[in-house]
């Protein structure tokens, strides 16, 4: 579980989220629910103003001696030339991504190779399929 320190910054960075970009932002929550729903997943909440706001998500009950810090890490990227946008990331063996919607990241998650998947406000299709690769993230975590 986070912090309260962790969740306090959750909820002021929630709180200034730009208005004209709800989609954006209920799709962010979404994905949050989606996670906090699988026991025993445990979250962390990293903000570095200007430059991204990472939630975490790890957990705690694999029957392996798993040694990676999340099984799904999304970035929120504030552009300063522009709007918010996602990056939701995953362990490359820990998914799979039948319609090719993510960018391979080569030794770019904790030194391993992921997929991160950006979404832009307005994307309406892709927080479904991220919620099935959380759980295939989740259920080879807890392995």
């Amino acid at each position: 579980m986070a912090t309260e320190k962790e969740q306090k910054d959750l909820d002021a960075f929630l709180s200034s989220w730009p208005e004209d970009q709800s989609d954006l932002k209920r799709a962010y929550l979404e994905l949050i629910e989606t996670v906090k729903s699988k026991p025993p997943a445990a979250w962390s909440f990293v903000s570095r103003p200007g430059i991204s706001y990472s939630f975490r998500a790890q957990t705690s009950d694999s029957k392996t001696d798993r040694k990676r810090p999340v099984f799904f890490l999304m970035d929120v990227i504030p552009d300063p030339e522009g709007p918010f946008w996602l990056s939701v990331c995953f362990y490359e063996d820990e998914i799979t991504d039948p319609d090719g919607k993510g960018n391979a990241i080569p030794n770019g998650l904790f030194q391993e190779a992921g997929y991160c998947f950006d979404m832009d406000d307005g994307d309406r299709e892709t927080p479904a399929y991220l919620k099935q690769r959380i759980d295939e993230a989740y259920a080879a975590a807890i392995q």
